[in-house]
């Protein structure tokens, strides 16, 4: 297995919207393709690096204020794709965001023995 794999700890959901994100120097605009309470899958418009702290954005269609992540750092990046990891969220965004998943996620009927 090779050093770099990690396992994900959090239910992923391919949830497609558009995002923002914003570092000191630029705000980039994107679509995020499938998020998690501990990250997100993002393809964007500005070019970002791998460890570089970014601020999230998130228009919600049923919210009246974006889902707002205070803080994630960059983990990986292909191309215009990347994945970020949440550092630091509000509590109030955090219960949001929670909310959001568990509307997306499909729960798989229970097995019959």
């Amino acid at each position: 297995m090779p050093k770099h794999f990690k396992l994900r700890t959090y239910q992923r959901a391919m949830i497609c919207g558009t995002g923002y994100y914003l570092s000191e120097d630029f705000l980039g605009k994107g679509t995020v393709w499938d998020m998690s309470s501990g990250g997100w899958r993002i393809q964007g418009d500005h070019q970002v690096k791998i460890g570089m702290l970014l601020t999230l954005r998130m228009e919600l269609p049923e919210e009246k204020m974006p889902l707002e992540i205070e803080q994630a750092v960059v983990q990986w990046v292909s191309g215009e794709d990347f994945g970020v990891r949440i550092k630091k969220i509000r509590r109030s965004a955090a219960i949001k965001l929670e909310r959001l998943m568990g509307h997306h996620l499909c729960i798989l009927p229970p097995v019959e023995h």
